[in-house]
């Protein structure tokens, strides 16, 4: 049973709207996230 005062948050981020789609993004679609300070970049996976 998970004992609720040792609840742990993370950071966490949730994308979605018609904007992501304009883009080229579509539901289920593999992306590739590259992490560097400061910054997240988010791309569509390359096919293969």
């Amino acid at each position: 049973m998970r004992d609720s005062r040792t609840f742990t948050s993370f950071p966490s981020i949730t994308l979605k709207g018609n904007w992501m789609k304009t883009l080229g993004f579509e539901t289920g679609q593999k992306i590739e996230v590259q992490a560097e300070p400061g910054q997240l970049i988010v791309r569509m996976a390359a096919e293969g």
